[in-house]
């Protein structure tokens, strides 16, 4: 257990929340300050209880089954604000195994009304502090061939394997290369050589990824809610199936192996698609047939041919893999994202902040014409305040979903 002085200063900003700026917080007591907690807690009104009522119920946990575990998770979330050298890595380790290895049961004790629930919201703001912004893993990649590299926020990061792949993380392959993702549901992505896709998820059960280009598969695990592999030209939902993706510029092919999908044709209606179906689309034509045809078969990546056999098991219980940092992402590793139609706006804010560089900022200058929603950010003293907005963007996005 790691014990603090009896008497703990905290900083101004939750010293004011705690209501004095040098209060004496007594650890030694931990019963009564339990039964203090639960009767703030119990003391919300309904809009307060939905926003922390949940980690209220987590700490009460901690408190009932263990009293003194109470003092030690108090002590630490109070050294994330009062002692630098305590990161926010040690905080979430330290701290997560004794929230959810304290079992069940929570008896809360009657409230006495009219309690204050600073203490306890401060507590609930420190600890909660270094999760708030936390970046949302979705798996990792299992298997790493060639010199795949990961486009993170606005930078450029190494790929091997063992790594998390994160919300928003663009994974670009070399020729040859292979990577494999596998999602914490059990949901494996295979991404073949000279491949571009953007792995974006809002939910534990589904995820959404964009194939710029080359080639992808995926098999969607049974009870996953759907993943949805998109294109300029076609996407499919699929749920507990597998469905292949070659994309380029103007010619795209979407092979359903197995299970069934909802294939969705860049300005046409849903169709229902079976496994078997293999649906392309050359410029504006579009076509549906029973199997695939022979260049498809042809130029798909070998490991495409099989199922894709998971190698999660190799890393449980393993320490993550951090990705190496490589560089800050150029223009021309950009460029082709900011063009992605419905994505823009996203990636417009996302490489925003390489605008610092001269190169980076120089190349969009030159390429305003396709950018005009950038020149507000370029030249923000051309829109006084209260000035109409920029240009409008009259670029014409590419078809498809994406």
């Amino acid at each position: 257990m790691i014990g603090l002085p009896e008497h703990l200063t905290f900083p101004p900003l939750v010293s004011g929340v705690f209501g004095t700026t040098e209060r004496q917080i007594h650890f030694s007591r931990t019963a009564s300050f339990r039964e203090e907690i639960a009767d703030e807690f119990a003391s919300f009104n309904c809009i307060h209880g939905m926003m922390v009522a949940m980690p209220g119920l987590i700490i009460m946990q901690v408190a009932a089954r263990e009293p003194e575990r109470i003092e030690s998770i108090v002590a630490l979330s109070a050294c994330v604000v009062g002692l630098p050298h305590l990161t926010r890595h040690t905080f979430v380790s330290s701290i997560a195994p004794r929230l959810w290895k304290s079992g069940s049961g929570c008896p809360i004790p009657t409230a006495r009304r009219g309690v204050l629930m600073n203490r306890a919201l401060a507590i609930l703001a420190v600890l909660l502090f270094p999760l708030i912004g936390a970046a949302q893993e979705l798996g990792t990649f299992t298997l790493a061939e060639g010199s795949p590299r990961l486009i993170r926020g606005a930078t450029v990061l190494r790929v091997s394997e063992g790594v998390r792949f994160q919300n928003g993380d663009i994974l670009e392959t070399s020729a040859p290369g292979f990577v494999q993702a596998e999602f914490a549901n059990g949901s494996i992505v295979a991404i073949g050589p000279s491949t571009r896709v953007l792995i974006h998820s809002a939910a534990s059960k589904s995820a959404d990824v964009v194939l710029m280009s080359g080639w992808l598969k995926g098999e969607t695990a049974s009870g996953a809610a759907g993943y949805h592999f998109s294109s300029s030209l076609l996407s499919a939902t699929a749920k507990a199936g597998t469905a292949i993706l070659h994309a380029e510029p103007a010619d795209v092919g979407l092979y359903v192996e197995s299970g069934t999908a909802t294939v969705n044709e860049a300005g046409g209606h849903p169709i229902a698609a079976k496994a078997g179906q293999f649906f392309t689309r050359h410029g504006a034509k579009f076509a549906v047939t029973s199997r695939p045809d022979g260049p498809f078969l042809e130029s798909m990546p070998q490991p495409f041919r099989d199922t894709l056999p998971s190698r999660e098991s190799h890393f449980a219980g393993k320490k993550p893999i951090e990705p190496k940092h490589d560089h800050d992402v150029t223009y021309a590793e950009a460029e082709p994202w900011l063009k992605m139609g419905a994505w823009r706006k996203s990636f417009e804010e996302r490489f925003q902040p390489r605008l610092k560089d001269a190169e980076f900022r120089k190349a969009v200058e030159s390429h305003i014409a396709e950018y005009p929603e950038w020149d507000r950010i370029l030249h923000p003293e051309k829109y006084p305040q209260n000035s109409p907005s920029a240009p409008a963007d009259n670029s014409k996005p590419p078809s498809g979903r994406y």
